[in-house]
């Protein structure tokens, strides 16, 4: 929770965790601006993702497996595709 570590391990930690966070903070506010959706809902994804939404407003929906299910969507609609034909 807090920013400034009291040694220098939580001091790296810290600034790693607080530094993405206001990295994607900072992306999320641009592309707001740039698509005038300022109400615009962003979706965290990834294991980390319920860690980094409980600092930041702007993730306002989480889904951790977003991208695996995405995966077997893909999967799913290719099973029976034939292979490839390599030259």
């Amino acid at each position: 929770e807090k920013v400034v570590g009291k040694n220098t391990a939580q001091s790296i930690q810290s600034g790693l965790y607080w530094g993405v966070l206001a990295q994607a903070e900072g992306l999320i506010a641009r592309i707001r601006a740039e698509l005038g959706e300022p109400g615009m809902k962003v979706v965290a994804t990834g294991g980390l993702a319920p860690l980094y939404a409980s600092a930041s407003p702007d993730l306002a929906v989480v889904d951790s497996d977003l991208t695996l299910r995405g995966l077997k969507i893909l999967h799913d609609r290719n099973a029976d595709a034939r292979p490839l034909r390599r030259s």
